[in-house]
């Protein structure tokens, strides 16, 4: 065989169970326009999706994920909610980019189980 064509063939392969296991998964920090201080920097995360929602322009979304303290960070496998991270009573963050990436690590270690 050609080591050109088992490179391609590898290839294929990683990008296939990349997308099996990282696309699926989706992370989604809520919060509002009164609270930008405290916004969540999700764009340091790995191996998901990733959206911002200003509850304030987004009504819908608050009503159908149940904000009710911002901001809040929720993880999800597909379509599934898997854990949601949401401020202490000083509308703060408390969780770290570690809490929520072990979160997404996890997700994608047990695609392999």
């Amino acid at each position: 065989m050609n080591i050109g064509y088992l490179l391609h063939v590898l290839l294929a392969i990683l990008f296939f169970c990349y997308g099996i296991c990282c696309a699926q998964i989706s992370v989604i920090h809520f919060n509002s326009e009164w609270n930008a201080d405290n916004n969540f920097d999700i764009t340091i995360l790995n191996d998901c999706e990733k959206k911002d929602v200003v509850i304030c322009h987004n009504e819908d979304l608050q009503e159908k994920h149940k904000i009710n303290s911002v901001p809040t960070v929720i993880v999800f496998n597909g379509d599934d909610e898997v854990i949601r991270f949401e401020a202490n009573i000083m509308m703060q963050l408390e969780a770290t980019r570690k809490d929520i990436q072990k979160e997404i690590d996890k997700i994608i270690l047990a695609k392999f189980e």
